[in-house]
């Protein structure tokens, strides 16, 4: 009536109700398994939505199963009824029904459908496109370095910061082609800023009024007129 298949749940031999078949009939799990398979086959074979119970005997029913006692095991776990001489399965719509089958279908086929293919090629071809994606990808990655001035990492305005600052920092730095501004080289900033005990804005302010690239704990940052300090920086920052 309902295909000439049932669905049937990977973790089956180690579900609670199986246990609990198992030891009320001394039996194994695959074994308990097997029955199971001929009970829901039957099931498959004589029940439908249409006509959800059908009569019959349970000495019938464990005859079919293999197995005396396991109709009675059954109904037990909540996975048969017996009532009036009439047999009914609880949940059948869920996991024996035609409904049910073609939710499983459905659920197997959109699966396959998110694994995607990879396409197979000779090794010379695969060695080919491979070889021509990471050209593609290094050529990439080259003109964002040389976009960004050579800095393979930038930031924008750090906490503390007033933008203005951060902008008028940027023109000095610009200015002198120092390029952008890493997170290499904020840290050292803040570390500097740190060691003169003043915050990083006016570390930033200080630089911007000297004309400098960054800022040194140890340079004369306190006295305007520090032409000294200056040539020593530019200096220290050759090439």
């Amino acid at each position: 009536m309902a295909g000439d298949w049932i669905k049937i749940e990977h973790g089956l031999l180690h579900k609670p109700e199986v246990m609990q078949i198992c030891d009320k009939l001394d039996i194994g799990p695959h074994e308990a398994v097997g029955h199971l398979v001929a009970f829901w086959v039957w099931v498959d074979q004589n029940l439908s939505p249409i006509c959800p119970q059908v009569a019959g005997t349970k000495k019938g029913l464990d005859r079919v199963v293999g197995r005396d006692g396991f109709t009675t095991a059954l109904e037990n776990v909540g996975w048969l009824a017996f009532v009036d001489g009439q047999i009914s399965v609880p949940n059948y719509d869920v996991h024996l029904s035609n409904s049910a089958k073609q939710r499983a279908k459905d659920a197997k086929k959109k699966a396959k459908q998110r694994v995607k293919p990879v396409p197979e090629m000779s090794p010379p071809d695969g060695d080919k496109i491979g070889t021509e994606r990471g050209t593609r990808e290094e050529k990439r990655r080259e003109e964002k370095i040389k976009n960004t001035g050579g800095a393979r990492s930038t930031i924008e305005t750090p906490e503390g910061v007033e933008p203005q600052t951060w902008s008028d920092w940027q023109t000095v730095r610009k200015a002198k082609r120092a390029g952008p501004v890493t997170v290499t080289v904020m840290q050292a900033m803040q570390r500097e800023a740190q060691k003169a005990g003043i915050s990083l804005q006016r570390a930033i302010e200080i630089s911007t009024s000297r004309g400098w690239q960054a800022f040194k704990a140890d340079w004369d940052w306190q006295d305007k007129a520090s032409q000294t300090t200056t040539s020593r920086y530019d200096e220290l920052t050759k090439d």
